[in-house]
């Protein structure tokens, strides 16, 4: 269902070492039609445009978890550019690290912190999730969304490609 993108073992790396206790980790490989992007551009193409059925499932979840007092604020990942900044709004999440060849965002509440990372290597991107729960709310509910994560992180990494976006 996924043929385009490979699962990885993450390595020891800058979001790694952000990893906390009874975190998640994963790290989603697809090769680039266009090598020439940079980290905050493939960011951009990758989560700008989400499916349908993606927004619709987050708009469900907004609704759930909000009374356990987890972030809803927005529904997307959407980049505010195609070129950001540490600092810059990407949907819900913050960009907080910046290099050339890998971008990091997070977003925080009191349940968990969620970070992103878009590192480009040669001819490929590899989008990685790091989550740290920080209660045994947020354990719960990571443990209960994973399988949700799974079908969703593929789709949308595997629809930028095969939209001719990277």
């Amino acid at each position: 269902m996924f043929s385009l993108i490979t699962s990885l073992t993450p390595e020891p790396d800058r979001l790694q070492a952000k990893a906390g206790p009874h975190h998640f980790r994963d790290a989603l490989q697809i090769a680039l039609d266009t090598p020439t992007l940079t980290p905050s551009q493939l960011q951009y193409r990758i989560f700008n445009t989400m499916p349908g059925w993606v927004t619709r499932l987050m708009r469900l979840r907004n609704k759930l978890v909000a009374v356990f007092g987890f972030s809803t604020g927005q529904e997307t990942m959407t980049p505010a550019s195609n070129e950001l900044a540490v600092g810059d709004q990407a949907g819900f999440l913050n960009v907080c690290e910046k290099y050339p060849e890998e971008i990091i965002s997070y977003s925080e509440d009191r349940h968990m912190v969620f970070y992103l990372s878009v590192k480009k290597q040669e001819s490929s991107v590899i989008v990685s999730t790091l989550v740290n729960p920080k209660t045994l709310t947020g354990r719960i509910y990571l443990n209960a969304i994973l399988p949700f994560h799974y079908v969703v992180a593929r789709s949308v990494i595997q629809g930028a490609k095969k939209a001719g976006r990277l």
